[in-house]
């Protein structure tokens, strides 16, 4: 076994109207085919979230196809199987989605629900020598109530076509897995009737990579999406016998720096000091014009309208050679301060990830070895809470 699971692609994005950011999704599409091309897999999940927008222009379906004509021709046995995000279906006036649309052209094979004239819900699915695959496209608050259903269809199939590894590709999220409760969130307990008949459950929706139990796996999305995935892990999954192993491309770095302005009484000294922590700063290899954000926290000594913003960004642009530069104000007594908007819809366990990885990356000596110095304090952490 050998295949590629990935989800949330989202090409035709152009994060903060920028047209780099356009092509940033592109190349982590182009970087999922790559890998599939050179590692040989067998085949590719894109569980959900191909596309930022149900109606995409023709640049993002250029985008799109270009990608899979390169690997119909690298890899002609290499198939794609996709199911529709919430991203990616049809406006009822359309009827047919671009996801269709590409599977109309040979280039990707959706699976589709089919209930009209007596086929069954999981009538779509697709047999391969050892793995069978099923697939069902987002259908929001019907979830819950639907997967009794697949599980016995799932079953009926198994009876009468013989046991094989069995995935389910479904576009969700998973309860427990972000801070605050989503619509349509799915409790793990919902899923105990598909843990009888599905081998891997390939998710998307999230834009982070959780695993649960050994067989519910969701890779999140590559690019980021949203600021307030920061580090998060993500990625896309390659599968093979051994197991699922999460796959992290190198895409568009992110610098976040934070300044405490309690002390700071006019505009001038705000520069000043702002001058002075950019000279602390060390570029990396990967930093190739990234996206930057300066969050100024504490008590303001001068009218917030003082500050000119637009000079704080150019003072960035300078320092990073940025592609774009934020600068938030975030009223707060706290060096360890994160915005409200940067954790909502995260877990605990993830933002105490996000803060001590933001805490390590701020000293230069430690930087290289970041990932496995907060792996070891959230390890030690763990313990020390199992001792208490």
């Amino acid at each position: 076994m050998n295949f590629i699971h990935a989800s949330d692609l989202h090409l035709g994005y152009a994060q903060y109207g920028l047209e780099e950011r356009f092509f940033d999704y592109a190349r982590a599409f182009q970087k999922v085919i790559k890998y599939a091309i050179d590692h040989r897999a067998e085949f590719i999940l894109i569980s959900g979230d191909l596309f930022h927008k149900r109606n995409i222009n023709a640049p993002t379906y250029f985008q799109a196809y270009k990608v899979l004509i390169e690997l119909k021709e690298k890899s002609p046995s290499t198939q794609v199987y996709a199911i529709e995000g919430n991203h990616d279906l049809a406006y009822h006036a359309d009827k047919n989605s671009w996801l269709e649309i590409l599977n109309s052209q040979g280039l990707l094979k959706l699976i589709k629900i089919k209930e009209a004239n007596g086929l069954s819900l999981m009538g779509d699915h697709v047999e391969l020598e050892n793995v069978r695959i099923f697939g069902v496209r987002y259908i929001g608050a019907n979830t819950t109530s639907s997967i009794p259903r697949i599980a016995d269809e799932i079953k009926k199939i198994e009876s009468e076509h013989g046991k094989k590894y069995t995935i389910l590709m479904m576009h969700f999220g998973l309860e427990g897995q972000v801070k605050q409760s989503e619509a349509g969130e799915i409790p793990y307990s919902s899923l105990m009737p598909l843990k009888e008949v599905v081998d891997y459950l390939a998710l998307g929706h999230y834009h982070m990579q959780y695993e649960m139990g050994g067989w519910i796996f969701n890779p999140g999305s590559i690019e980021m999406i949203s600021m307030n995935e920061f580090g998060l892990p993500k990625g896309f999954y390659h599968v093979k016998d051994s197991g699922a192993k999460l796959i992290t491309p190198v895409t568009r770095s992110l610098r976040r720096i934070k300044l405490d302005i309690s002390s700071i009484e006019t505009p001038d000294a705000l520069y000043s000091s702002i001058e002075t922590l950019l000279k602390r700063q060390t570029s990396t290899l990967s930093d190739n014009k990234p996206l930057v954000e300066l969050l100024l926290y504490g008590e303001l000594g001068f009218p917030k309208s003082d500050i000119d913003i637009d000079k704080i960004k150019k003072m960035l642009n300078e320092e990073f050679k940025s592609l774009s530069s934020e600068v938030k104000i975030e009223k707060s007594n706290s060096q360890y301060a994160i915005n409200e908007s940067d954790v909502r819809g995260l877990s605990r366990e993830q933002i105490e990830l996000r803060v001590f990885s933001e805490r390590v990356k701020l000293d230069a000596r430690y930087r290289d070895n970041a990932d496995a110095i907060v792996n070891t304090m959230i390890e030690v952490k763990k313990k020390s809470s199992c001792g208490n």
